[in-house]
């Protein structure tokens, strides 16, 4: 057995917002992968604070707050920016399965995060179910660093509710995000 001559890996999540957490697997998946395809998938479970699109929105921004050198070239995402030279996508799917949006976009792996011990119990679940519906789509996952064990999407929004400050979470364009929501 041998790795493929391309790998990309899908990262699907609710991203609502997307966290300095989140952007630690997205660095870990883009060291390990050839291309990762990053995309909000619709959880009937969750009710959104933002909407996809600003989401989407803000998963770009965060990535080059992040990462200046994302940016190179004009070309395929919302702002016109190619992210890593074309290594990093940006996407969105609902009405299908992770496993179905995988094969779709031809991801040879997905990614997931772990944080805690919940997060793991949550995560072999979905490992098995996703195994039985394609085994040859691999599920990966990557712990955090441990300054993000504790940082959650959820967190984010309860302190922000809170007036609490939330820059130890998020980046600069999902506090603003915040502020403008609690404007209106």
């Amino acid at each position: 057995m041998r790795k493929g001559s391309r790998t990309k890996a899908l990262y699907a999540g609710s991203f609502d917002p997307i966290t300095r957490g989140h952007l630690d697997i997205i660095g870990k998946a883009l060291m390990t992968f050839d291309a990762v395809h990053v995309a909000i998938g619709t959880n009937v479970r969750k009710q959104r604070t933002f909407g996809v699109e600003q989401s989407l929105g803000l998963i770009e921004r965060s990535i080059v707050e992040h990462w200046p050198e994302a940016v190179a070239d004009a070309g395929e995402t919302r702002s016109g920016n190619l992210l890593f030279q074309g290594a990093l996508e940006i996407g969105e799917y609902t009405n299908q399965s992770l496993i179905a949006y995988a094969r779709k976009i031809g991801a040879t792996h997905i990614v997931r995060g772990l944080r805690e011990a919940s997060d793991f119990n949550e995560e072999f679940k979905l490992h098995g179910v996703a195994e039985r519906i394609d085994s040859s789509i691999p599920m990966v996952h990557f712990i955090c660093e441990a300054k993000f064990l504790h940082v959650s999407s959820s967190t984010a929004k309860e302190l922000d509710t809170m007036g609490e400050g939330i820059g130890w979470l998020v980046m600069p364009s999902v506090e603003a995000a915040f502020a403008d929501r609690r404007r209106r």
